[in-house]
């Protein structure tokens, strides 16, 4: 596929259950973004996709996946299911919303301190990202740090991609001031275009730590280098930043979420307005 500009919205794909449909057809979690079924763009949300592949069990759909880390599109076949084993026909939880530069905005875990709330979360250094949360994708660099401050002693569902396993999971943390180290989290985490996800798959086997400068003051490090924007802080503590977008459809209307864990109806259990469609 050649390399175009993404649309401005699609159905993100932020999971893919093992050997479902949507993992038979090769589709992939966080870089993944349905841009049309059968024909038909995804321009907004409403109940193509879902109506699609409910009615068609069995068959064949085709769908358009943009990835957001090759930059291209791919046609993607996937035959929905009822009997595959699992919840949902095609075993993949997608949401709708923007995707301008919805690689820019994650943190990139680098040391995880012995017995912090991120080594209880199973956090693995200089391999995972924390890319979003169920409620909301990161927009800027300070949501996450505001998260964490907003829900101290609080459990916080995240979900992280690991360069590992080229996957994306749900991770639960909670932030605590008290655990006996420095930080909320026990972690030191990198924001800024050093630490965005390898477009190149040959590159994801994990880094080792770079020989970088550091200055450590009141529990922060800074990483000294080139780009103004990199910053690796242990304690997430807002920093100043700037907002490329223009705006957030987030924190306004929370997007759909098709989530195969519920196996249908509505949840309330997260926000009001979160909806699980199978």
């Amino acid at each position: 596929s050649n390399k175009e500009e993404p649309p401005e919205f699609g159905y993100h794909v932020l999971q893919v259950t093992p050997n479902s449909p949507g993992e038979i057809a090769g589709l992939n979690s966080f870089f993944d973004f349905i841009t049309s079924v059968s024909g038909t763009p995804l321009v907004m949300e409403d109940e193509v996709l879902v109506d699609t592949l409910k009615t068609n069990v069995d068959k064949p759909i085709d769908l358009v996946a943009y990835n957001s880390r090759d930059e291209t599109y791919r046609a993607v076949q996937v035959v929905p299911s009822n009997s595959w084993g699992g919840a949902g026909f095609a075993g993949i939880s997608v949401r709708f919303c923007s995707y301008a530069k919805a690689n820019e905005h994650v943190w990139h875990v680098l040391n995880v301190h012995p017995a912090s709330p991120a080594k209880l979360a199973g956090l693995e250094s200089y391999i995972d990202y924390i890319v979003g949360t169920p409620e909301l994708l990161f927009n800027n660099q300070d949501d996450f740090y505001t998260l964490v401050k907003e829900k101290e002693g609080e459990a916080i569902p995240l979900y992280v991609y690991s360069t590992q396993t080229d996957n994306v999971r749900l991770v639960t943390i909670t932030p605590n001031g008290s655990w006996g180290g420095q930080g909320s989290l026990g972690c030191d985490v990198g924001y800024g275009y050093l630490h965005t996800i390898p477009k190149n798959k040959a590159a994801l086997a994990p880094p080792a730590p770079t020989q970088q400068t550091t200055q450590t003051t009141n529990g922060s490090t800074e990483t000294q280098n080139d780009t103004p924007s990199d910053t690796t802080i242990d304690n997430p503590v807002p920093i100043q930043s700037v907002d490329h977008s223009p705006f957030n459809p987030y924190k306004e209307n929370l997007p759909l979420e098709w989530n195969p864990v519920t196996g249908g109806g509505y949840s309330q259990s997260m926000a009001n307005n979160r909806q699980f469609l199978e």
